[in-house]
């Protein structure tokens, strides 16, 4: 019972980040009036992303940082922590004075507290992961990584269903004045909750470590950087080609309402969400390895025709959205278990974070203006499946380069455990 509660506190957590992490993208349109209301709105909003696009940027060094504190001090250490290093930036933000009141510093003060968010959310989803995988027995290990991996899209899904209930329930001005406010301020009450419910975590076993993770990873484990890099390529991709690109793209270039387009796309997710713990089961009977490769395989062949049934029929979104949403939790349910497995106990934790983070903040993130740019510069709509199929390639290859697959985690997990 004791390590069902520790599990619920830790998947918690992250899922608070999550929340706070992506509330500020769903507030972008009111935030840029607050914090950039003398450019046009066009501009204020331009502005307002550039912000929110730093919080990616941030997250490869907090992860680096953070990852260091886990592998050297515990896993625990850092989760108990992390619920008060989330909550305080997006509580911050609540409090900023607007720029009619202190002007330049309100935007200033509003770029410190997005760095602080990208920062902290290296420390805490990545942590999150190995806690849960580490905390499982070997039969489970992939199906609680699935968890830790679902965790991030459960934030954004409830960032999203909250920005909808305010954006309902109060009218632009109030919403303007105070409504924003309270949205951000409330992340403050979860985290004191969540905080509580940490106290009592405990590691798994006794935790000793001499070494500095960083220059021990940096210095022998180059080749581990890239591995979690490769194996991470198609998910990041696939990630923000789905879920922010595909909605994007249907209501700009194939003319179909944004409302219908982002509803289809929230069911999606939801959807995903709970692919991806179903598959985490089957992942621990079939391996890693494997369903990796299927993943990867499907994802080359398929991608193209789903695609090309969305330009030519934009009517049957719904169906391309959740075909590829499908095919997105197959990787999904893999990857947490699959690269805790490979990497060294005493570094896992730097290594898993920092090539995650790295690829998700920014080679994800990039995901959605790469594709835009492949579409307007070829002028062909078709152009941008080709990034996705290619990622595919990226983490298929990398696949082989894992020796002996469950065989070389087997071995690891004895000479570090």
């Amino acid at each position: 019972m004791g390590q069902t509660r520790n599990r619920i506190a830790s998947g918690l957590g992250s899922i608070l980040e999550w929340y706070d992490f992506s509330l500020y993208g769903f507030f972008a349109p009111v935030l840029a009036q607050i914090f950039f209301p003398n450019n046009s709105e066009t501009i204020g909003i331009i502005k307002a992303f550039s912000i929110y696009a730093t919080g990616f940027i941030a997250r490869p060094i907090g992860a680096l940082f953070f990852g260091y504190i886990s592998d050297k001090y515990g896993r625990v250490k850092l989760l108990k922590l992390t619920p008060f290093l989330i909550t305080l930036p997006t509580f911050l933000i609540a409090l900023l004075p607007g720029y009619r009141e202190i002007g330049i510093f309100s935007s200033i003060g509003l770029l410190i507290c997005r760095i602080g968010q990208g920062l902290c959310i290296g420390a805490e989803f990545s942590n999150n992961i190995v806690y849960l995988c580490e905390s499982a027995s070997e039969k489970r290990k992939y199906f609680f990584g699935s968890i830790g991996a679902s965790t991030g899209s459960m934030g954004i899904f409830l960032g999203s269903s909250t920005a909808a209930l305010f954006y309902a329930m109060f009218s632009h001005q109030h919403l303007l004045n105070l409504g924003w406010r309270i949205a951000f301020g409330s992340s403050l009450i979860a985290g004191i909750t969540i905080y509580f419910l940490r106290r009592k975590l405990k590691e798994e076993s006794l935790y000793v470590n001499q070494i500095n993770p960083i220059v021990e990873s940096f210095k022998y484990q180059k080749s581990d950087y890239l591995k979690v890099f490769g194996l991470t390529y198609l998910s990041a991709t696939s990630y923000y080609f789905i879920f922010v690109f595909l909605p994007n793209f249907a209501s700009h270039n194939l003319s179909l309402h944004p409302k219908d387009t982002f509803t289809d796309n929230a069911f999606a997710l939801l959807t995903h969400l709970l692919i991806t713990i179903s598959l985490g089961l089957m992942t621990d009977k079939i391996g890693g390895i494997i369903m990796t490769r299927i993943a990867s395989i499907l994802f080359i062949f398929l991608s193209f025709p789903i695609f090309y049934l969305l330009i030519q029929s934009p009517s049957h979104f719904i169906y391309c959205v959740y075909l590829f949403s499908i095919l997105s939790s197959l990787n999904a349910a893999s990857l947490a278990g699959l690269l805790v497995n490979i990497l060294k106990r005493t570094t896992r934790c730097t290594v898993f974070s920092f090539s995650f983070n790295l690829c998700f903040g920014v080679f994800g993130g990039i995901t959605p203006l790469v594709c835009f740019y492949m579409a307007e510069k070829s002028h062909h709509l078709i152009t941008p499946v080709f990034y996705l199929i290619f990622s595919a390639i990226i983490t298929f290859v990398t696949s082989f380069f894992i020796k002996n697959g469950l065989q070389y985690a087997k071995q690891l997990r004895s000479d570090y455990y």
